[in-house]
Parts: structure tokens; sequence; C-alpha cells
């Protein structure tokens, strides 16, 4: 944990890991592509098999506005990073893709484009238990 801020972040709900991240990385997606035409969104794992009831697809589609998005939900493929796996493509004129960008919504609103890569150490080097119980 970098702060105490990570553990208070307020947003949208029900699921912050399935509307606070996926709208946080629509608005960096979109804003990464200012000359996409459109975008589609493919929704992985567990994204795909709750995103309707969470909110998900509201999320994505407002975080895009006011290009129009094509959701695209797969329940049955699990990326092997992290659950909640999201592809995002820009799309021009005639649909083509432009740019994509895969990236995991990890909980709490973040995100990550490679969960499983080490982080840096942080505020609080707490390593272990014993770390824990002595702070």
């Amino acid at each position: 944990m970098e702060s105490l801020l990570e553990l208070f972040r307020i947003g949208r709900g029900p699921s912050s890991s399935h509307t606070m991240g996926p709208s946080k990385a629509a608005g960096l997606f979109g804003a990464r592509c200012p000359e996409a035409a459109g975008f589609r969104v493919h929704l992985y794992g567990s994204l795909a098999a709750t995103g309707r009831g969470h909110l998900t697809d509201v999320a994505l589609v407002e975080g895009l506005a006011p290009r129009p998005v094509e959701i695209a939900w797969h329940p049955d493929i699990v990326l092997p990073a992290h659950p909640n796996g999201l592809k995002f493509e820009a799309l021009d004129g005639a649909g083509a893709v432009t740019t994509t960008w895969t990236v995991f919504s990890i909980g709490g609103g973040a995100l990550a484009e490679n969960p499983g890569a080490q982080r840096p150490a942080g505020l609080y080097p707490m390593n272990n238990m014993r770390d824990i119980l002595a702070w």
C-alpha cells in the first residue's frame, strides 16, 4: 500500500473492481485515443460474468462518451494474469481497430497492465507477519 488514499476511494458502486476500475480505464483510454470514432471493449472472466449486474457496461459507456461503445462479453475466457480483464479497442470511421489496450481491474478502483509483476517498494515495507506485528 502506498498510502491510506488507497483504502478510502470514492466512486460509483456497487463494486469498485467492476465499476470504478473499468470507468477509470475507459476515461484513460478515451483520452489516449481522441481521434477514435468509436470503441469496442472486451470483458473477460468475472467482469463479463457479473458485469451487467454491477453496471460495468454503464461505467464503460459513460467513461467513453460521447462516442459509441460496443461491449463484447466473454465470461468463459479468463485471462491468465487476473480474472477482471478488459481489452479496449479504438475504432476508426470504417470500424477498423487502430489502438488496443489490455488492462486489469485489480480491486478498489486500481488498474494494472501486468498484475503479476512485482510492486515497487512502498511507504510501508512490511514483508511478513513479523514486520506487521512489530509495527
